[in-house]
């Protein structure tokens, strides 16, 4: 099926979704057409209940994707909000009164908002319209990570540019591990844990999730729309941490770069990638996994690309 095709197709589809309650109907597992189901990753042998929940998700994704400017009619043309069960009909002639317009403008401009949501479907690659699918609020294009270890204390530079799914994102919640802080195995000390933003925005909300866990939010100085870019920089101190540095992304991450830096007179016996395993099983250094390089200046690097969330990648090491 060619571009112009697929785009006439799956218009066409969402003016059936929009008929009657809209993502409300009854019918609406049935009515959606076969590029709507795709887009939506509908399975065969899925019950209407799970069919229904993909629809909507994936509509409600689209719309989000949307200029401001017709992010409200479109919400209307699909009913997204329908407290009232309105119909079709219904729903326009409300928005129409809302902004001052005569039904038949609201129609016309309503047939223009289908077409540009089809258009975004249709342009944007399967995977980052499922990620607005699935509510995913952001994920990161390209992390780089510098860890500097001297004696007992540590040094992170991250520069993370992350893509933004969703209007008005103004927080990014984040978190990382820090390994033990040097106190017989016990939990991470907040006061003496140093986090420095550098640009791109402030760390805010320091919290504890785990013994080795932190989290807190970064905050961009202005609101992010869908597919915004925006890079944050910032610093983190800590005193010894485990043997290993890992990313394990929340969400997808598209690229990500780790240099370890180790001193000259302290080099490792023996440095490893960590590539995709599940979290638990990257402190490990039993398995036998593939060698990192330790080059003349005593530093270690490793790239990843097409980051799985949940699992871990990055690099480990044994003095």
């Amino acid at each position: 099926m060619d571009a112009d095709t697929r785009l006439k197709i799956l218009s066409q589809e969402l003016k059936d979704v929009r008929k009657g309650l809209g993502l409300h109907q009854v019918s609406l597992p049935a009515v959606a057409g076969p590029v709507l189901r795709e887009l939506a990753g509908v399975t065969p042998a899925e019950p209407p209940g799970a069919v229904r929940d993909k629809l909507v998700a994936l509509v409600r994704g689209l719309v989000g994707l949307l200029p401001e400017g017709r992010r409200d009619l479109a919400r209307a043309v699909f009913g997204v909000d329908n407290p009232a069960n309105e119909t079709y009909t219904g729903r326009l002639a409300a928005h129409g009164r809302v902004v001052d317009r005569d039904l038949r403008t609201v129609q016309r401009r309503a047939d223009e908002v289908v077409y540009l949501l089809a258009e975004l479907a249709c342009a944007r690659p399967t995977r980052e319209v499922a990620r607005a699918a699935d509510g995913v609020p952001w994920h990161t294009k390209r992390l780089q990570v510098r860890l500097v270890l001297r004696g007992d204390d540590v040094e992170v530079f991250e520069t993370r540019r992350i893509v933004s799914h969703e209007p008005d994102l103004v927080d990014v919640r984040h978190s990382l591990s820090v390994g033990p802080s040097g106190q017989a195995g016990g939990p991470v000390d907040l006061a003496a844990l140093g986090i420095d933003e550098i640009s791109g925005g402030e760390v805010r909300a320091l919290e504890q999730v785990s013994a080795d866990r932190v989290a807190f939010t970064l905050r961009p100085p202005r609101a992010l729309g869908p597919g915004d870019e925006h890079d944050f920089f910032f610093r983190v101190r800590a005193r010894a941490i485990a043997p290993f540095y890992c990313c394990t992304p929340e969400f997808d991450c598209e690229r990500f770069d780790l240099n370890v830096r180790f001193e000259s007179h302290r080099l490792p016996a023996r440095v490893w990638r960590i590539d995709g395993e599940f979290s638990k099983e990257a402190a490990d250094p039993t398995p036998s996994r593939p060698s990192a390089h330790v080059d003349d200046t005593g530093e270690a690097r490793a790239e990843f690309e097409d980051l799985r969330p949940a699992r871990s990648y990055g690099i480990g090491w044994v003095f």
